[in-house]
């Protein structure tokens, strides 16, 4: 279990520390010389062989405040110590402001320097701490009195923290391995060291992981969890990696991350919800400056609203927001972060990440909104519930990505009610009464287009597409129309999608001019003229040309090379036979060679080679081809075999 000290300056913060560790966490020798930390300091209090006290030191000061954010960030438990002498100083009620927003979820209050004042002022000092505490959200908390100086009450506080820690049962993240740098250095024969307390996951001792934002990949030479060497350190835990790869210490900046390989890549908009503190001094318009506070990183960001009440974000309200960032940053779904004020005079609020993926602002208002309405539900479950009632298409792997899970979990869905959908990498999942809409509707559409247009042999499918996609996700009307052509409920042919049992109504006239057209270009042999050329010599009408060509389509009788050129099944077989025998002679399959092979110029052999690699008869490797099963050579050109 990790603490964070959180409390004024000079309020005996490290002082607290060593007396309940033995540690000394003021290392640096100006923290010594002026008394009061600087940098974030660590201390074990190991507890059997399975359960360590790690204790965080985070800075006071005003000047430090930063430093104490990033400390506290993912810990599970707050020591805020306040001076008996002194009482709640502003500093104090910022670090509490803190604690609550970055979600920790207890607290335990020490009086501390009891030995410096009379017992009604430390009673009158806990009541004014009580007064600030009753208000948050936390579970729990508890509050001692104690002395570090003469060890009154320590062995009280420390049984307790000794219990807290036994009976911890915050569940362990089984996302996959995130850690926010918080220092980074080189020492003598062991390397570079980077340190933070992990948020996520599990990382073993040789992990390939990979270093955000900058990309570069790195391998975990060795391990240190809560102040012990490791084989695997867990999220919650203290950790320090020695790292190898082709990386300088130069290359790592405080608020990198290291993540499991294959993670969500950076992204500069983070659409979250943020919440304004009571406190806050003013409200903050749309597009307002803040300095951004997100694991141990610091940054310069702009607040957008997405949903906000009338007018600005006033203190205490809350809303649906993007914030833009100077700079791309790993982040993932339930990331806590905090906002100061442009000057970074005061902690203005704070939330948790929804979509470390944000779109541009303002696109698609009505579904993203209730996309983010859904991520704000407190589990996976819930969420990809509401989503599916809404007959929503839920992009599965994206939704798990956000949640920082590379792979989906199987049987996510065990009965018949969802539908699962593959597209390329991608998993999709929708309601299976929205995917039998779908298919219906796409059915429906192509009936209509028949009757509307009964001369063309069907829809082309990008005109299909673009009507789909005003209706519903284009990657559920893509799997759908796969599904539908698959099964022969719909037929593809020529790039026209048909129903199966349509015949395009044909005129007698166009009927004459393509047996005319065909007769002409068989007598051309292979030569296979011009387009202008053919037309010409068959003695077709210029506002017949179209219709004809589109007859000759339909029925597979005809292959268009390219605008300019057509051919018929029975020439195209020629030249594949000429292909197919040079590839038995062994001889390479370029245009060069296959030029001759013809008897062909070079574009005309360019035109079919490029239309045997469409049929997937060929396939193009640099400057020549190579030669697919024969077996699908009739079925591609559509011959009888």
């Amino acid at each position: 279990m990790i603490i964070a000290t959180a409390g004024h300056v000079d309020h005996g913060k490290t002082s607290l520390i060593r007396a309940l560790t033995g540690v000394e966490t003021d290392t640096l020798a100006e923290e010594i010389e002026r008394g009061l930390s600087i940098n974030l300091g660590y201390a074990f209090l190991p507890q059997g062989s399975d359960e360590t006290l790690g204790f965080i030191d985070v800075p006071g000061h005003r000047k430090f405040i930063n430093t104490m954010i990033s400390g506290i960030s993912g810990v599970d438990m707050g020591l805020l110590v306040i001076a008996a002498d002194d009482g709640p100083m502003p500093q104090t009620l910022e670090h509490i402001d803190v604690l609550e927003i970055l979600g920790v979820e207890s607290v335990c209050v020490v009086i501390n320097k009891i030995d410096r004042v009379e017992a009604s002022r430390v009673h009158a000092v806990l009541e004014q701490v009580q007064a600030l505490i009753e208000p948050r959200r936390w579970r729990e908390h508890r509050s001692f009195n104690v002395s570090s100086l003469s060890g009154e009450g320590l062995d009280s506080l420390k049984s307790h923290l000794i219990s807290a820690a036994k009976d911890h049962k915050k569940q362990r993240s089984a996302g996959d391995f995130r850690l926010s740098i918080d220092r980074s250095f080189n020492i003598n024969g062991v390397g570079l060291i980077a340190t933070g307390t992990a948020s996520a996951g599990k990382v073993h001792k040789g992990d390939l992981l990979d270093l955000l934002p900058g990309g570069q990949s790195v391998r975990v030479r060795h391990l240190r969890a809560n102040g012990k060497e490791v084989d695997h350190a867990l999220a919650g835990q203290r950790v320090a990696l020695a790292l190898a790869g082709k990386i300088s210490l130069k290359q790592i900046a405080r608020g990198d991350w290291l993540v499991a390989p294959k993670s969500l890549p950076p992204a500069s908009r983070l659409d979250v919800e943020v919440t304004l503190l009571t406190s806050a001094p003013f409200a903050l318009k749309h597009m307002a400056p803040v300095k951004l506070y997100i694991g141990a990183k610091r940054l310069a960001a702009r607040l957008a609203h997405i949903d906000t009440p009338d007018g600005p974000l006033k203190p205490g309200e809350s809303c649906l927001a993007q914030l833009i960032v100077e700079c791309s940053i790993s982040s993932t779904w339930g990331e806590p972060f905090l906002i100061q004020d442009h000057a970074e005079a005061r902690v203005l609020g704070g939330g948790r990440v929804l979509d470390p993926e944000g779109p541009k602002f303002g696109k698609s208002r009505n579904d993203r909104l209730y996309w983010l309405r859904a991520l704000q539900l407190p589990d996976a479950t819930s969420a990809l519930s509401r989503l599916l009632e809404a007959k929503k298409t839920i992009n599965l792997s994206r939704f798990w990505a956000i949640r920082n899970h590379q792979s989906v979990p199987k049987n996510l869905f065990p009965n018949d009610d969802i539908r699962q959908f593959q597209r390329g990498d991608t998993l999709w999942a929708v309601a299976e009464t929205q995917w039998q809409f779908v298919i219906q509707w796409l059915e429906k559409y192509v009936g209509h287009w028949h009757r509307e247009r009964p001369k063309l042999p069907g829809v082309k499918i990008p005109s299909l597409q673009k009507e789909a996609a005003k209706r519903f996700d284009s990657a559920l009307g893509h799997a759908a129309l796969d599904v539908l052509i698959r099964s022969g409920g719909l037929v593809l042919k020529e790039g026209y999608v048909s129903r199966k049992d349509n015949q395009p109504a044909k005129s007698q006239e166009a009927l004459q001019h393509w047996r005319k057209l065909k007769d002409r270009l068989e007598q051309s042999g292979t030569a296979l003229p011009l387009l202008a050329d053919l037309l010409a010599l068959a003695e077709v009408p210029e506002q017949l040309s179209k219709e004809v060509l589109r007859l000759g389509m339909s029925s597979g009788e005809l292959h268009e090379l390219n605008r300019n050129r057509y051919a018929l099944p029975s020439q195209l077989l020629h030249y594949y036979g000429s292909l197919a025998h040079a590839c038995d002679q062994g001889e390479t399959l370029s245009v060069a060679v296959l030029k001759k092979k013809f008897g062909a110029g070079r574009n005309l052999t360019v035109e079919i080679l490029e239309h045997f690699d469409r049929l997937h008869l060929t396939r193009r490797e640099g400057n020549v081809r190579v030669l697919l099963p024969r077996a699908n050579v009739h079925r591609a050109l559509g011959i009888e075999p």
